[in-house]
């Protein structure tokens, strides 16, 4: 798993897609253009997943995102999956500063 930073995931252009895992109440509070995957679904949608795509995952703060790369490397064996440090709130400090966070 590798760490990315929410600049390099700006900059991504369909080189990678976003899963963001947190809950459908926060993601309606401030997104970013990403897959909604609540963490708890994980387990059922993984298999849907093309392992062979890189994937960025995202929470608030990165807490979350990090346990969700470690379950999908090691219980479905994916090999590209990156955590982006800081989560939404860094998204919004360093990429989308004018946007409310809660």
């Amino acid at each position: 798993m590798k760490w990315v930073s929410p600049e390099h995931c700006q900059s991504l252009n369909g080189t990678a897609t976003l899963i963001d895992v947190r809950e459908p109440w926060e993601v309606a509070v401030c997104s970013i253009d990403a897959l909604t995957i609540p963490m708890h679904a994980i387990p059922a949608e993984a298999p849907k997943l093309d392992k062979d795509l890189a994937y960025v995952i995202v929470c608030k703060t990165g807490r979350r995102a990090e346990a969700v790369a470690n379950f999908l490397e090691r219980e479905f064996g994916f090999t590209n999956v990156s955590v982006m440090e800081g989560g939404i709130t860094a998204w919004y400090a360093l990429v989308q500063p004018t946007f409310e966070l809660y």
